[in-house]
């Protein structure tokens, strides 16, 4: 795994973010069985659970949105995102690890309203 694949992943979620593309989003966390949006909430193990947590974009202003790879570990990513949406800016770490496949098994976001 190399900071190419990492770039064009990110990009590729922050596509469908923006497009409010929610099918296309999902199908990035296919083979994730760990899926947590904040350590406040239990994780979602299932694509059926994630699904249904993307759906709350449709209803979202999203105005800008930001990421910065910090590390790179073998298969395992720490990235910095940045969130405007409905002109309130969010900030965190996302947490992601792949396969050998390269497949996204694993997220985990810890976020913060800035």
């Amino acid at each position: 795994m190399n900071r190419d694949f990492i770039e064009e992943w990110l990009n590729n979620l922050k596509t469908y973010w923006f497009n409010k593309d929610i099918e296309s989003a999902v199908s990035l966390f296919n083979k994730a069985t760990f899926y947590q949006e904040t350590p406040f909430w239990e994780p979602y193990t299932n694509t059926e659970e994630i699904r249904k947590e993307w759906l709350h974009i449709k209803n979202e202003n999203i105005q800008h949105i930001e990421f910065k790879i910090l590390a790179i570990d073998n298969y395992v990513v720490i990235v910095e995102w940045l969130l405007k949406q409905n002109d309130k800016e969010y900030d965190g770490i996302y947490e992601i690890k792949f396969n050998e496949n390269l497949e996204c098994v694993y997220f985990k976001s810890w976020e913060m309203v800035r």
